[in-house]
């Protein structure tokens, strides 16, 4: 995995007041693409950016489209180790909404 630390930190929030939602943005993101003939790439945690998105992308056109965040987190016993939260139900979600949508769906 290649990381790309950010040279200017975001503003944090007041921990101690409600957070809005869509408000604040993490200092970094992560990335990885994927090719159906090749699979996933190398992962990528790049700082906070804008996304370049394919004029042909079909959400640009028809607006279908989806998105369900994962969380990761670090294992405090062995802090190189990341940690996915609940990652089925995250998957799951998505297969739900992709079927929804009707967006082409492939179970494994």
């Amino acid at each position: 995995m290649e990381i790309r630390r950010t040279s200017a930190q975001i503003t944090k929030p007041d921990y101690n007041k409600p957070l809005p939602f869509g408000i604040y943005h993490t200092d970094h993101l992560f990335e990885v693409d994927y090719e159906p003939e090749c699979g996933w790439g190398k992962p990528l945690i790049s700082p906070y950016h804008n996304l370049l998105i394919d004029p042909s992308n079909s959400a640009l056109h028809y607006a279908i489209q989806l998105f369900e965040g994962m969380k990761a987190y670090r294992n405090v016993n062995n802090p190189e180790e990341l940690l996915l939260f609940r990652p089925e139900m995250n998957m799951s979600r998505m297969l739900k909404s992709a079927e929804r949508l009707g967006l082409p769906v492939k179970l494994f």
